[in-house]
């Protein structure tokens, strides 16, 4: 079976509902974003610290759930079309906050603008982080065109990728702490800030 089919050669592609829509749709950048946001945590996977494998573990978990993250961007406003396939809920977020709260505990507290960099394993999800950013303002983009069920669908998959990038800020503080590495500082946090760039 060769990998190349050839039916992309028009500059389309096909939806999970079978729909074929040109390659710069929303919904394909969508799921572009998060096809790259997968790349750059398997690339800062393979940089986690030795001495603590469950940070592999649970960055392994995160692409199964892109994946349905990326369904429910293909299916917006028709959800209808498959109903089998899975989404993310509630109970994923509160994973991810509780691997996010384990780290914090062991965090110092932030004293100002944590800038992308430190060691490579920081710097890798930094870029992540940054990507996964872009990926939600597209979810966000599509959420604002669905009708009622497909919005309240992509809210979900919206809340998750917020959540995932609070933890991949937490995450790349983490490698910095774990591997004695200082984090870059820039000027002085005034406020309640969650990350480089102050997201949400």
């Amino acid at each position: 079976m060769h990998v190349y089919t050839r039916q992309g050669d028009d500059g389309k592609t096909r939806l999970l509902d079978g729909q074929r829509v040109w390659k710069d749709d929303p919904r394909v950048q969508v799921c572009g974003a998060l096809d790259e946001l997968c790349s750059w945590i398997g690339v800062a996977s393979a940089h986690m610290p030795a001495e603590r494998p469950e940070l592999v573990m649970q960055l392994r978990e995160v692409p199964n759930e892109l994946f349905a993250v990326g369904a429910a961007a293909q299916l917006a406003g028709r959800m209808d079309k498959r109903p089998t396939i899975r989404m993310v809920s509630a109970k994923e977020r509160d994973r991810i906050e509780g691997w996010i709260d384990a780290m914090e505990a062991e965090l110092p507290a932030m004293q100002g603008f944590i800038a992308p960099g430190g060691c490579p394993a920081a710097a890798f999800t930094h870029v992540a982080r940054s990507v996964c950013r872009r990926a939600e303002g597209g979810m966000v983009a599509l959420s604002r065109n669905a009708d009622a069920a497909g919005a309240a669908t992509l809210a979900e998959a919206t809340a998750y990728l917020n959540r995932l990038s609070d933890f991949l800020f937490v995450l790349a503080r983490f490698c910095n702490h774990v591997n004695g590495v200082e984090e870059p500082v820039i000027g002085r946090v005034g406020g309640n800030c969650s990350g480089s760039g102050c997201g949400g």
